[in-house]
């Protein structure tokens, strides 16, 4: 009984220090010191290893000091503790399009976009990953949910107005693209100097 009773509070002061560990790692990562962040967040995952969050600010630390590679790994195994972190699979699918591979990043944001329905961003990085692919009506479809989620995102406007000059739709295109102005978007001066003069 005793020996269990010290296994025990063996365990509490692991535990305890490893909390430490991983708030420690949080406050570093707030100051922007993400070497050492990262630090913190290893020493706690090494008792803790299905830990989400620690795992997930693990790769954002690396995405910091450009780490892309080892940034992925924290995200994908984020992904494997539970499938449905959003900010994993968004995490994922900005990587995949950076790299140009859009068939992964739509796959990654669409996923994303099953779970929270409710953030304009992800219809948006969607759309783009379409866009980039040639799948004009998935892209356009994408567009409208992330303006219907949000009114004021300038970035689908143009976008949107950009793809409906592409079809042939220059007058509601260009109206897309007016919005996106109104909405202080940097890149819809130059696209109505291009497309709608």
């Amino acid at each position: 009984m005793k020996l269990f009773l010290h296994y025990i509070l063996f365990i509490s002061i692991l535990t305890a220090c490893g909390d430490n560990q991983s708030q420690e790692g949080d406050k570093l990562f707030s100051q922007g010191k993400y070497e050492a962040a990262i630090q913190q967040y290893n020493a706690y995952l090494e008792y803790n290893p299905e830990d989400l969050t620690s795992v997930y600010n693990q790769g954002r630390a690396y995405e910091e000091l450009g780490q892309i590679e080892k940034a992925l790994e924290s995200y994908e195994r984020a992904i494997e503790i539970d499938p449905k972190h959003t900010n994993s699979l968004m995490s994922i699918g900005k990587y995949h399009f950076r790299k140009k591979n859009y068939a992964d990043a739509s796959f990654y944001f669409s996923k994303a976009s099953e779970i929270i329905q409710s953030n304009p961003q992800v219809f948006f990085l969607k759309g783009r990953a379409h866009h980039k692919l040639g799948e004009t009506q998935e892209a356009m479809e994408a567009y409208d949910q992330a303006i219907s989620k949000n009114r004021d995102y300038g970035e689908a406007y143009l976008y949107r107005g950009a793809l409906k000059v592409y079809q042939g739709k220059k007058s509601a295109g260009c109206g897309d693209i007016r919005a996106a102005l109104s909405l202080n978007v940097p890149e819809a001066e130059e696209a109505l100097t291009e497309y709608c003069k």
